[in-house]
C-alpha cells in the first residue's frame, strides 16, 4: 500500500510540473515582457548607466522610415537616424511591395516628426559630419518606439546597448507589440515578415 501511495504521489508530482509547463507555454505572450527584461538585466546589469549627450532642434527634413534632418539653434543641420530601427528601404529595382512599405515608413516618420522640436539622446555620432544615430523624443514622445510599435520598422538590438535599461525595454516592447499586431513590416504580405 505504502508503495502504491508513493508511486501516486511521485506521479501527480511529475503531472503538475507538467500541466504548469503547459499554462506557461501557452501564455508565453502575457510572460514575454518578464523574460525580455530578465534577460536585458542579465546583459546590462542594475548598475547605473552613463549619461549620454543629447541635441535638440527642429526636424526639418526626413530621408527614410529611420532617417532625418534637424536644425539645432545655431543653424547647424544634423542627420540622424533613430537608434535600433530598420526601416525599410527600396531602390528602383525592388519589388512594389518593398516600396509601398518603404513609403509608408518614411510618410509615418515625416507625421511624427513635421518640423516639431526633437531632443535626440546621441548613442553614436560623427561630430565631423554632424551624423550619427540616436533615441529621438518629441513631445515627451520616443519616436523610435513609435515607429516600432506601428510595425514601420524592426529593432537592430546591437544599435541600443548604450541606452538606459528602461528605454531599451520600450524598444524592445514596441516591436513585439508590433509583431503581435502583425502591423506594417509584421503584416502576412510583408516581404519582411516573410523573410524571417
Amino acid at each position: 500500500m505504502f508503495w502504491f501511495l508513493h508511486r501516486a504521489c511521485i506521479v501527480a508530482f511529475w503531472c503538475l510540473w507538467l500541466a504548469a509547463a503547459v499554462i506557461v507555454y501557452e501564455q508565453r505572450a502575457v510572460l514575454q515582457p518578464m523574460f525580455d527584461y530578465a534577460g536585458l538585466v542579465w546583459r546590462h546589469g542594475l548598475g547605473a548607466t552613463q549619461e549620454l549627450p543629447t541635441l535638440e532642434g527642429k526636424a526639418t527634413m526626413v530621408f527614410a522610415g529611420d532617417s532625418f534632418q534637424f536644425v539645432d539653434a545655431g543653424g547647424y543641420g544634423f542627420n540622424y537616424g533613430l537608434a535600433g530601427v530598420a526601416a525599410p528601404h527600396a531602390g528602383r529595382d525592388d519589388a512594389p511591395e518593398q516600396k509601398r512599405l518603404a513609403d509608408q515608413s518614411r510618410t509615418n516618420l515625416l507625421q511624427l516628426l513635421a518640423g516639431r522640436h526633437v531632443t535626440v539622446q546621441v548613442t553614436l555620432a560623427n561630430p565631423q559630419t554632424r551624423t550619427g544615430l540616436g533615441l529621438v523624443r518629441c513631445g515627451g514622445m520616443n519616436i523610435n518606439a513609435e515607429v516600432l510599435a506601428a510595425g514601420q520598422g524592426s529593432l537592430n538590438p546591437r544599435q541600443i546597448q548604450m541606452l538606459p535599461l528602461a528605454d531599451e525595454f520600450e524598444l524592445l516592447r514596441a516591436e513585439h507589440q508590433a509583431r503581435r499586431l502583425r502591423v506594417g513590416v509584421w503584416s502576412k504580405s510583408s516581404p519582411v515578415a516573410a523573410a524571417r
